[in-house]
């Protein structure tokens, strides 16, 4: 440390030269002491000064990494979340309200800690500790996430992220005050000011490049392994400048140790992959071909090997053609597309359109169950809700299957939506939809049927546990719907599918007790996650 012009200096590269490590300042009388001796410029000062402005750059950099990393952690906590606890408000709530919470204890602890003379060396304990758990963690997320379940949607993914990310969140955030304190003049504003604004930039660079590049391209396991590394090079950067070797060897074997080999398949597993918007896998067994997507207790889509019907609730989508004639479906949410498999099968003049958000599901699905050599069906990437709002070609039939896991988008379940839906219709134009009610309660199916009841004149349920709500755009009486369900089916299996559906098939009651769904006012999310896990 020196004096110049009154201006105290905290000069890292001196400290490193005298102890060898970082150190916090001298005292006041210290520097007195020092300024009382002689001026005169002793040899390697430049060297000195030039060793001054690389730590300065390390330390600025280290900075940068903080924010870069956490942003990365936070985005990439969503995907290792979503398996669990689906995309929905609770899990962002809970992510964005957990790091918020650790960086402001960090701050804090970073605050105390700055003016200590270890600071440095908490620095660098914090880059590795924050890097092991990085490249750890989420390893063991499969196998303990699911417990966090028992606590609900919302103080489940709370706990969960605090878990996943609690620990390095709050020691990355320590980063910028400890920063601040050993590169700062007697102008601390302006050092807090140029710290703050470095880790900003890094959170910046490390939003975009998580959300778009790594996720996509990398995957999840990989992105966390980048992240991990990025601290590890802080690291070394770290021991370089304080001539440290332990650090800089320690950070290099860590890196080795943690880097993320390849998950051996499950068995069966024919495919995985990651995009966007999901975790891919395609799984095959003797008879039956699954789809996940992110969620592993739960297939999203299953075809048979041997046989049209698969007995899960898609095969009730082939009762809307026999009860209103179709010739043109519109189905929002394919997967796998074994209910448009089924429709174009059993219906030889039926043209089916599939809307599927994700691309890269389309392609699984082309590839791998069938969809590429299916006549008359067209797959088109896009979100349902955008596809109805933008689109004026009317359909016979609205299929709705939108359920990904466990969970359904707010914005595909309120009034407006079902407007639009309407507006798709022609005049004895039906939707078809599924409703998971895994645990039999109303929860989900009561809001769900006095929103539709809201749009359309008349509604009838068909099944349990997943209920297919059919809504009419003209009334229809219950008779009447009995009437169409009794003609007989043309093909063998549509007449199994017929069957069943006789046997539960209801007009649906509008109870005052539950909630319409709006764009302005929605609970699905815990609604859903409730009716799944019976909480």
């Amino acid at each position: 440390m020196r004096c110049q012009r009154g201006i105290v200096v905290v000069d890292l590269a001196a400290q490193v030269a005298y102890h060898r490590e970082f150190s916090g300042p001298p005292t006041n009388a210290r520097i007195l002491a020092k300024s009382k001796r002689s001026s005169r410029p002793k040899s390697g000062t430049s060297r000195s000064t030039a060793l001054v402005a690389t730590t300065r750059v390390v330390l600025f950099g280290v900075a940068f990494t903080g924010g870069w990393t956490i942003m990365m952690l936070e985005i990439l906590g969503g995907r290792v979340l979503a398996p669990v606890f689906g995309y929905s408000v609770y899990q962002w709530g809970a992510l964005i309200g957990v790091v918020m919470t650790a960086l402001a204890f960090g701050y804090y602890l970073g605050g105390k800690i700055g003016d200590r003379p270890w600071s440095s060396r908490f620095l660098l304990f914090a880059l590795i500790v924050s890097a092991i758990f990085v490249l750890i963690v989420p390893r063991f997320a499969d196998q303990f996430m699911p417990a966090m379940r028992s606590f609900g949607p919302a103080w489940g993914a709370v706990f969960g992220t605090v878990v996943l990310l609690g620990v390095p969140s709050v020691l990355l955030a320590t980063i910028s005050p400890i920063v601040i304190r050993l590169t700062a003049s007697s102008l601390i504003a302006k050092s807090a000011g140029r710290v703050y604004a470095v880790s900003t930039v890094g959170s910046i660079g490390g939003t975009f490049f998580t959300a778009f590049y790594a996720i996509p391209d990398l995957g999840t396991r990989l992105s966390h392994y980048v992240a991990g590394g990025l601290l590890m090079l802080a690291v070394i950067a770290m021991a370089v400048v304080s001539r440290q070797a332990r650090p800089a060897f320690a950070a290099i074997v860590i890196l080795g140790l943690g880097y993320p080999l390849a998950q051996k398949p499950q068995a069966g597993e024919i495919y995985r992959a990651e995009s966007v918007h999901n975790i891919i896998r395609v799984v095959d067994t003797p008879y039956n071909r699954h789809l996940f997507l992110n969620y592993t207790l739960g297939a999203q889509t299953t075809m048979s090997k041997t046989r049209l019907l698969t007995g899960a609730y898609y095969d009730f989508y082939l009762i809307g053609p026999h009860i209103n004639k179709a010739k043109k479906v519109l189905f929002l949410g394919v997967a796998g597309g074994t209910a448009l498999l089924q429709l174009v099968s059993v219906y030889p003049k039926i043209e089916v359109t599939g809307v599927e958000l994700d691309p890269a599901v389309i392609e699984v699905a082309k590839k791998y169950f069938g969809l590429a050599k299916a006549p008359r069906i067209e797959l088109i990437a896009d979100d349902a809700r955008w596809y109805l709002a933008t689109k004026t070609e009317k359909y016979d039939i609205i299929a709705i299957d939108l359920f990904v896991t466990g969970h359904i988008p707010f914005f595909t379940t309120t009034v407006e939506f079902f407007q639009l839906a309407r507006d798709r219709l022609t005049d004895n134009g039906i939707i078809i939809m599924n409703v998971l009610s895994a645990s039999g309660s109303g929860e989900l199916l009561g809001p769900l049927v006095r929103t539709v009841r809201k749009v359309f004149p008349s509604t009838f349920l068909v099944s349990h546990g997943n209920f297919m709500l059919v809504a009419t755009k003209q009334p229809t009486s219950l008779s009447n719907m009995r009437g169409f369900m009794d003609r007989r089916g043309r093909t063998e299996e549509l007449e199994q599918v017929l069957a069943r559906a006789r046997r539960t098939l209801r007009a649906t009651s509008a109870d005052r007790k539950w909630p319409i769904f709006t764009d302005d006012k929605n609970d699905v999310e815990f609604r859903t996650f409730s009716t799944f896990f019976g909480r």
